[in-house]
């Protein structure tokens, strides 16, 4: 009996001294650049009880796979590619092993450092469409972050830009808005999240994003901008009114928004329900389309639809003149039209210098000359169109 617990304990020694002598080699053949050998003893080292528990066993772990993973040996790190997670969770293992907290500033500058290389090596898969890739690597960088009390809000946000360039919405979503909840305080981010409901045809979502960005950012001009995009795809004019008039005392000069505030007035007159009020919106559409041109005399939008405005006030006048039995009283209205509706052509005009290749502005300028009678012009519209 005593010679077999003698055999035992002697066994139980060896088995020590082993595992000891595994981390000793693994240290050794690691200070002596040797990683992959370092790696066959500490490996080992880790799955015995004793040295298992050890703090030192999992520091030289962590050192000896941060050494593989931030090396310049691409072959190294081909054989060992999961060597950034194993040395991550090396350090942190250790860190929970080390009850004195010996080694606290050491492993902590360790894993500061791997957090860095995370950071990077996420960017660069990223760079290069590896987005999974990407995404694996900016979540260490968070974990790393998360075991000291922290939240990496760089890696959150690019793990939701990664997201979405992969194609996944909902993940895209998901980070960003975890990316919120951790104080990320660009207003940008409200427009990315606006953006992808959008394009789930979640116009409602979209809207929501946004005046909730808003209500962080009230004077942020492209969440105004954007706000008013999407109510106007809504049909929810009166919201997009307010949003426009909001984003004119933002930016005053801004020739697109004032020709949108026009096409709401215009919108408003063709929705009159009596001439006095059709009259007051189309003359405040007008006067807002000849504002949008001031700003910008090069934009096309403004010049084509100050020119429908007209054809569709001359259309009003034409249609009360058709009513009308006594030929004095006719003349004097189709004359009355007839002004309205030629007032179009320098604006049609315009337009087709601008963009000479647009079918409806030479359309548009076939019928005025035919009303002006300015056949030369009319020909030459006529041929655009190869007719």
């Amino acid at each position: 009996m005593k010679i077999a617990v003698l055999i035992g304990t002697l066994a139980l020694s060896m088995s020590l001294s082993a595992q000891n002598a595994n981390v000793v080699n693994a240290y050794n053949y690691m200070k002596d650049g040797q990683y992959a050998k370092a790696v066959e003893f500490i490996e080992p080292a880790i799955l015995d009880a004793k040295t298992g528990a050890s703090e030192k066993t999992w520091r030289y772990r962590g050192e000896i796979y941060r050494l593989i993973a931030m090396g310049e040996d691409a072959a190294l790190k081909t054989q060992f590619p999961d060597a950034l997670d194993k040395s991550v969770e090396s350090y942190l293992k250790a860190n929970e092993l080390d009850a004195k907290g010996n080694y606290k500033i050491e492993n902590t500058r360790s894993l500061g450092a791997l957090q860095i290389a995370s950071l990077n090596a996420g960017n660069e898969a990223f760079t290069a469409k590896s987005f999974d890739a990407a995404i694996a690597n900016y979540a260490r960088s968070e974990r790393i972050a998360k075991a000291f009390g922290q939240v990496d809000t760089n890696a959150v946000f690019n793990s939701a830009l990664a997201y979405e360039q992969k194609g996944d919405a909902a993940g895209a979503i998901a980070r960003y808005r975890d990316a919120i909840a951790a104080g990320y305080n660009k207003p940008e981010i409200y427009r990315y999240i606006a953006s992808l409901e959008r394009k789930g045809d979640n116009l409602d979502g979209a809207i929501n994003a946004i005046k909730e960005g808003r209500t962080r950012f009230p004077d942020e001009k492209d969440l105004i901008l954007d706000e008013m995009s999407y109510l106007l795809a809504a049909d929810r004019s009166a919201e997009a009114e307010e949003s426009v008039k909001l984003g004119i005392q933002k930016d005053p000069n801004n020739a697109v928004l004032w020709s949108v505030l026009a096409s709401l007035y215009d919108k408003k007159a063709t929705d009159a329900k009596d001439e006095a009020d059709m009259t007051n919106w189309y003359t405040k559409a007008e006067e807002a389309y000849k504002r949008s041109l001031e700003l910008d005399p090069k934009f096309f939008d403004s010049y084509f639809n100050i020119g429908v405005l007209y054809n569709n006030r001359a259309a009003y006048e034409y249609e009360k003149c058709n009513k009308i039995k006594s030929d004095t009283e006719y003349t004097k209205c189709k004359k009355v039209a007839d002004d309205i509706y030629v007032k179009a052509v320098p604006y049609f005009e315009k337009a087709h210098e601008l963009k000479a290749e647009d079918v409806q502005t030479i359309q548009q300028l076939m019928k005025l000359y035919a009303k002006t009678g300015d056949q030369d012009k009319y020909a030459a519209m006529k041929a655009l169109l190869g007719n």
